[in-house]
């Protein structure tokens, strides 16, 4: 299974494996860990977690050696910390472990949340499925929504989310709308769930 085949839930806080040729090229492992010379490596134990202004990231916990159906796993010192950002992988074989393999990573991982300080609210909004299919798919945070008002043509827009109320969500918009529907780029706004002819579900304002 490739990157891009993945939904950002499926990998998010959770161990994946990436491997092949073009991953271990993007860094030089001796940069990265202390681990026996005469090793070869053919990928890393990472975690996924986002970062609002860089997008969702996979951050190397481990270098990672395979057997067969068998994972070796050098979890070496740090030399130095090293994440890859998903649109930049988004060809890379991926495989998402079992929770086993977090265990050995509790402090590294615990010193990655505590740096990036979770919103419970933010949280909250990344578990709503019938929004997936407008979010950007290396911003998961942010997600299509159109605007529509009287004489006004209807507008997509990016917003951010913050936080959600029941069925209200409330985010930041991220650009500027061509037309005025009375708010600009930065302002806080409400938006929600419709479901248009029975397929579609779209975010949507009403100003």
């Amino acid at each position: 299974m490739k990157v891009y085949e993945t939904n950002f839930r499926e990998t998010y806080k959770q161990i994946c494996l990436l491997t092949g040729e073009e991953i271990l090229a993007k860094v030089n492992l001796r940069d990265i860990f202390d681990y026996p010379v005469e090793e070869k490596m053919d990928g890393f134990l990472t975690y996924g977690y986002i970062d609002e202004e860089t997008g969702f990231k996979f951050k190397i916990l481990a270098s990672a050696q395979i057997d067969g159906d068998k994972i070796k796993v050098f979890s070496a010192s740090y030399k130095k910390v090293v994440a890859f950002r998903r649109a930049e992988i988004e060809d890379v074989e991926i495989k998402i472990l079992p929770d086993k393999y977090a265990s050995a990573f509790t402090d590294k991982i615990k010193i990655l949340e505590d740096n990036f300080a979770f919103d419970k609210g933010k949280e909250k909004t990344r578990y709503i499925k019938t929004i997936d299919s407008l979010r950007h798919p290396n911003f998961p945070d942010d997600v299509a929504v159109y605007f529509h008002g009287e004489n006004l043509q209807p507008e997509q827009a990016w917003v951010r989310c913050t936080s959600v109320e029941g069925n209200l969500l409330t985010g930041t918009l991220l650009n500027e709308l061509q037309q005025d529907f009375g708010v600009h780029s930065g302002d806080k706004i409400n938006f929600g769930v419709a479901d248009f002819n029975g397929e579609n579900i779209c975010a949507v304002i009403w100003h």
